[in-house]
Formats: structure tokens, sequence, C-alpha cells
């Protein structure tokens, strides 16, 4: 039984991702939007080019108007990237990155920022830019804080949104929202937390994070956490499936 249990962690991990769909209403939207997110796709021994360019596909065989990268797009040094990022080209609407915890730490968070931006991402760095009608706002990620660099600031970033428009915040960790977001923002887009990635591990990030995967609602905003593209550690998903995610943006 414990073999059967790995062989299909294992299989889960390396299959392609499903990609699920889920209409959110927003109040005050100026149109229709749908977002693709992804997040937690770690680049890095075990996933490479290939894998990235099979995720590019997926996502090119949707209607969409932008991509949402939530963090944790490596586990490389900006000098050890190559080419790797190359599958992004074939992306032709507007991405979004913001940092998560393993763009810290290998200590080079500002090189691979550099990359992401060489590659045409727009990285949103405790910022808010408009986009299609709305305040789309990222944060670093809140190892900023342990680190003593790139700390996350949504004050700075609440600053350049415009009050009459729908907030949309990008932050890498669910448990940076529980924190440090109140009902500012009208949505919230997360990751890491694999959705527990392996069972039962599922039960410890749950007490870490509290928003494991899925839409959620939080006072006066959403919360959507992503299960993420790749994994990290053993290349094994139990009860956890990896997912690209069209988020279809709708008026309340």
């Amino acid at each position: 039984m414990a073999f059967s249990y790995l062989f299909k962690g294992f299989f889960n991990a390396l299959k392609q991702p499903k990609i699920t769909q889920r209409e959110i209403k927003i109040k005050s939207l100026a149109s229709e939007l749908n977002l693709v997110v992804i997040s937690d796709v770690h680049l890095g021994e075990f996933l490479k080019k290939e894998f990235l360019q099979g995720i590019v596909a997926q996502i090119n065989s949707l209607n969409y108007d932008a991509l949402l990268i939530v963090g944790d797009m490596f586990d490389l040094r900006s000098d050890e990237l190559g080419d790797i990022l190359q599958p992004l080209e074939a992306i032709k609407k507007p991405i979004f990155f913001v940092t998560g915890n393993h763009e810290y730490y290998r200590g080079d968070a500002s090189g691979l920022i550099a990359a992401m931006q060489k590659a045409g991402v727009r990285v949103l760095q405790n910022e808010s830019v408009e986009f299609e009608g709305l305040n789309l706002m990222g944060v670093h990620d809140l190892s900023g804080f342990r680190f003593g660099y790139m700390q996350p600031d949504l004050s700075a970033a609440l600053a350049q949104a415009d009050p009459d428009k729908p907030k949309i915040l990008l932050a890498h960790q669910p448990k940076y929202v529980v924190d440090f977001v109140r009902d500012e923002v009208d949505l919230c887009i997360c990751g890491h937390t694999h959705a527990g990635q392996i069972f039962p591990w599922t039960l410890l990030v749950l007490l870490s994070q509290k928003y494991l995967y899925g839409l959620y609602n939080d006072g006066l905003k959403q919360i959507y956490v992503s299960s993420g593209v790749g994994f990290w550690g053993p290349p094994i998903r139990v009860f956890a499936d990896a997912e690209i995610a069209l988020l279809k943006l709708r008026k309340a």
C-alpha cells in the first residue's frame, strides 16, 4: 500500500496541471476579465524549461486577459537560469509577477526580478498599476522581513491605487493576507501552500497559513489560494493536484 501511495503521488506531481475555472463577483468592475493564475512553478533541479513550455501551451489554450504569477517561480539563482524563461515569449498577454519565499533563499531575489523583467514580465514591487479598469497590486513576500530586504508594504501599494476602482492584490503567502490585509482589498490572490502537496502534511500547512486552497470570503474581501503548478521537495502530490486557475471576474 505504501508503494502504491508513493507511485500515485509521483504520477500526480509530474502530470499536466488541471485547469480550474472560478467565477468571482467583484463590485464596481468596469468590464469582465479573465485572469490566469499560476504559482509555485519551482523551476530548478527537477522542473526545467520543458516543464514551463508545457504550462505555457496550456495557458495559451485559454481565453484570458493577463497571466498572474504569484511567487516561487524559481529554485535557482539568476546566473543559473540560462534560457529557462524563453517559453514566456509565447505569452502574448501581459504577465505580472510577485516574489515568493523561494526567490529569497539563494540571496539573489533582485537578480531573479531583473531576469523576469528582461523576459517582459511586469514585477509588482509594493505597488499598484491600472489594468483594464482595476487596481492590480502586488507586494513582496513575507520572507523580506526575515532576510531584512525587499519587505512587503501594502500601504505603499494602496497609496498608488485609485480609490474608485476595484483592488486586486497579489501576495504569495495567505498568511500575509490574514495578518496585514483588512477590507481595503476586494480580491487577494495567493499561492505558497501547494494545497498541502502531500496528505497528511496538509494539516501542518493549515496550522501555518489558515487558507489552504480555493476561494474564501474573509470579511468584505475574497481570497483565492492557488495549489500551484510545480512541487517542492519530493516530486509527490497526494490529494493536492497542481492547477492552472482561470479566474473569471464578473460584475457583482
